[in-house]
């Protein structure tokens, strides 16, 4: 070894100290960039010489340039972050929803609920008050409409999900590819042994995190050794991200979502994957995780399009719940109304219903009776039939039961009883049952009294609501334009409040709920509408407290990372100094060495 290969030693150590205090200086001044990675150089002996005084070292070289990078960590941190922003969407979501069910200032469904009752008990006290009837009719009004309100702006919320959906979606796709862009500069810089891109994998990292909190995402990168553990890193070639089981970046290769209907039928739309073969695939019910993940939580993951509803939806949870709600309260009270005499009789059209369909069959029906009851023109009951309703009941049955020859009064009088004065048919349709006065009966008025059947309210005999759900409640129009018209009294006599009383009775009454999925409880109406709220109020406080949770985990995870990854100052600066101090010896080597060589020179001279 000559003295000029000392001098090589000296500049290798020079460069080695310059290439430390480059990256240490990068290292500073990313401290505060998001996602970055600390980097170190990986320092080397060089290859020694053979000399008869054994091997002589050559000095160093800076072999490769690394980021101090845990992806099993990293793993975990994407993972954190997916749930956080699951629980941070549903949470936000949930409290709009629960905090427009809250009843402040006299406002709200309870409060209605409450005002429709005691309007009630003020006119059972006073009956032929028209203030009263008209307090009834406005407190009808307001519980309709504020059902109407809380609906649709259910109905909107989950249509805002599907936008949602939307422009997540559309995130997707923009990350996806810019990650595949990225892997094309990577995979560039890395086919020269020794490289890597460390800032660019930093902002592939940054992407795949943005990503994770969209959806979840399962990365693989190759594994490689490090620190002589084998251990997943993100070291290698091999790339690609699958989301529900499709990988939609393949190295450098990029396989869009897609949004679009299910159908035709389907408002609302699916997400789909297309592979290599242009097939498409419904990966809809499959996202998980991320804001998506919530998303498809609050809004569905399918349609049911004989229902025309979403499917495992949250929100339809909500508004199945108040449909069921306004559902019995229409029904029952139009039951009670259905007592109040009237000069005839008419039911509504019954969809799906024929005269020799099997009434017990159908739903909001119960097995048991109901009565068929005459008043003369002074409130006196003229004659009360029973009419059973079992499981061989059909609306043809009911019409031959009312027209059926009977002494209803066992007076042995032919022309006082049920049949003697009015007529029950049929339309041609069999759908609508009328049951009208006989010519030259005499003025009498109709009603049916409920014993437990529904059929009254189901039917729409007297109705002081119409509609069949909280989207369509709304009082009838005669009587809200005409409150006068409102009864208190069965039998339409001066002074009597027996109706009115019953509807104020109606408040203690155990219900029977029943929502789309088939789902029942019996409960008052106050007791279910406080169930529904209680239970979004729940959703919502979970979601918070999952929320809470989250963001502990992923500041824990995050503190984690950048033990590894983050940059210390401390540290750096004893990093700077060190290598500082290696240069200025390599410096000094060469400085001697020049002298040296300068001696040699002198000599020679």
């Amino acid at each position: 070894m000559g003295i000029f290969d000392a001098l090589g030693v000296g500049y290798s150590g020079l460069s080695t100290s310059q290439t430390g205090i480059q990256t240490t200086s990068h290292n500073i001044s990313n401290i505060n960039t998001p996602g970055y990675s600390r980097q170190r150089v990986e320092q080397k002996a060089s290859y020694p010489l053979d000399t008869a005084s054994g091997e002589l070292g050559t000095g160093v070289k800076a072999q490769e340039i690394v980021r101090l990078h845990d992806e099993f960590v990293y793993g975990r941190l994407k993972s954190a972050n997916a749930s956080l922003s699951f629980s941070e969407f549903s949470e936000s979501t949930l409290k709009e929803i629960s905090d427009g069910l809250t009843d402040l200032e006299n406002k709200g469904i309870a409060n209605d609920l409450n005002d429709f009752f005691s309007s009630w008990s003020k006119l059972a006290q006073y009956p032929q008050d028209e203030a009263s009837k008209l307090e009834v009719i406005n407190g009808m009004d307001r519980l309709a409409k504020d059902l109407n309100t809380t609906r649709t702006k259910l109905t909107k919320i989950q249509d805002r999900m599907n936008s949602e959906l939307s422009d997540s979606v559309e995130k997707i796709n923009d990350l996806a590819k810019n990650i595949v862009d990225l892997n094309k500069q990577i995979n560039k810089i890395e086919n020269v042994p020794h490289q890597h891109a460390n800032d660019l994998r930093d902002r592939r990292d940054r992407l795949e995190l943005d990503l994770a909190k969209i959806v979840n995402i399962s990365v693989y990168k190759g594994d490689a050794i490090i620190n002589g553990k084998v251990m997943q890193t993100d070291a290698g070639n091999g790339y690609n991200i699958n989301i529900a089981g499709h990988n939609i970046v393949d190295g450098v290769t990029f396989h869009p979502l897609e949004l679009a209907p299910a159908d035709q039928s389907t408002p609302y739309q699916s997400v789909y994957y297309t592979d290599h073969n242009q097939v498409k695939t419904d990966i809809t019910d499959k996202l998980r995780g991320g804001k998506i993940g919530a998303i498809l939580d609050l809004r569905g993951n399918g349609y049911d399009t004989a229902a025309q509803k979403p499917l495992n939806s949250k929100i339809q949870s909500y508004i199945d719940k108040f449909d069921a709600f306004a559902k019995t309260m229409i029904q029952k009270s139009n039951s009670l109304y259905g007592s109040v005499g009237q000069d005839h009789i008419q039911t509504d059209a019954i969809e799906g219903v024929k005269s020799d369909t099997k009434l017990a069959q159908l739903p909001d029906l119960n097995s048991g009776s109901f009565d068929v009851v005459v008043y003369n023109n002074i409130g006196d009951i003229v004659a009360r039939r029973a009419v059973t309703l079992d499981e061989n009941t059909t609306l043809q049955s009911i019409t031959d039961a009312i027209n059926a020859n009977q002494d209803d009064n066992g007076d042995n009088d032919a022309t006082n009883d049920l049949d003697d004065l009015f007529s029950a048919s049929l339309s041609a349709d069999g759908d609508v049952l009328h049951i009208d006065p006989k010519n030259g009966a005499g003025e009498y008025r109709i009603a049916i009294e409920d014993n437990g059947t529904n059929f009254a309210g189901w039917s729409g005999v007297n109705k002081l609501f119409e509609g069949s759900n909280a989207k369509d409640i709304h009082v009838k129009p005669e009587i809200l334009h005409n409150p006068s018209q409102l009864a208190a009294s069965k039998a339409g006599v001066d002074g009597s409040a027996d109706l009115a009383t019953e509807m104020v009775d109606l408040q203690y009454e155990k219900l029977g709920f029943e929502t789309a999925d088939g789902s029942k409880t019996r409960q008052t109406l106050s007791e279910y509408y406080r169930y529904t709220a209680t239970t979004i109020a729940q959703d919502a406080n979970s979601a918070s407290v999952a929320k809470d949770s989250a963001e502990l985990l992923t500041k824990t995870v995050t503190e984690q990372m950048q033990a590894t990854s983050g940059v210390d100052m401390d540290e750096e600066l004893m990093n700077l100094m060190k290598y500082q101090t290696a240069y200025q010896a390599s410096a000094k080597i060469i400085t001697t060495v020049d002298q040296m060589i300068n001696t040699l020179l002198g000599m020679k001279q």
